[in-house]
């Protein structure tokens, strides 16, 4: 029996992750996920979920380099059975998300996408709109705190693209975007729609004060605030 090792996500997250590879027609065979903390949530039940499906693969992108040791080893003693399914990649998504996909062949989709890493909202645009095009029709893309600062931004830009059908699933605080791709390309009036929306959710005066104070700057303030403000303004949280 797979010991268990530390993991985020409730029951209800991890069952909806764990179905959308094992329900998937066809059966995801690229599967990339951004924050994988000590292994114990998506990652373990993705692998979990490949390994039961007999096909696939995992990427995992971690930028905590003390996290990405920790994960590795869990996995190894957690799932032994599926981490050839399995590849850890360290480093910042912006900056492995390129690189990883330049390294594939043009027609390798990425059939499921899980997003969780860092609580800049920016962060998940940037990650959605670097593997949009590489998401094929039918393919997911899912992404945790989609009701925390986190995710604020990509559930109301998705859901004014009309080539996404796009749900919020109430299943805890945080809340779990899913979104399924309809059509390879959304029509422009849907796209400036949803671009127009992100401009004015980027205009918003906290988020602004972050994006141009120096991060020593911010994280001065957010040090110096009691912790409930703090955890309101950085991650949210009420």
């Amino acid at each position: 029996m797979a010991e268990t090792i530390d993991g985020q996500l409730n029951e209800q997250e991890r069952r909806i992750l764990t179905d959308a590879v094992l329900n998937a027609v066809p059966k995801p065979k690229v599967v990339l996920e951004v924050g994988t903390w000590l292994g114990g949530g998506s990652t373990f039940h993705f692998l979990r979920a490949l390994h039961a499906n007999g096909e696939g693969h995992l990427w995992g992108i971690e930028a905590d380099e003390a996290i990405y040791k920790r994960m590795m080893q869990n996995i190894g003693i957690a799932v032994p059975e599926a981490v050839d399914r399995f590849t850890p990649v360290f480093g910042r998504s912006d900056a492995i998300i390129p690189r990883w996909l330049d390294e594939r062949d043009k027609s390798e989709t990425v059939d499921l996408a899980f997003l969780d890493g860092g609580d800049n909202p920016l962060e998940q645009i940037l990650e959605f709109k670097l593997l949009a095009d590489r998401i094929p029709v039918g393919g997911r893309l899912l992404a945790h705190d989609a009701k925390l600062r986190k995710g604020k931004w990509l559930f109301p830009y998705l859901s004014l693209l009309d080539n996404w059908k796009t749900q919020l699933h109430e299943v805890s605080d945080e809340g779990l975007l899913e979104t399924v791709k309809l059509r390879a390309r959304p029509s422009a009036g849907s796209l400036r729609a949803a671009e127009r929306k992100l401009l004015s959710l980027r205009l918003d005066p906290v988020e602004m004060a972050g994006s141009l104070l120096p991060s020593k700057i911010c994280k001065i303030i957010l040090a110096a605030m009691p912790t409930k403000l703090m955890r309101r303004v950085s991650q949210g949280r009420k």
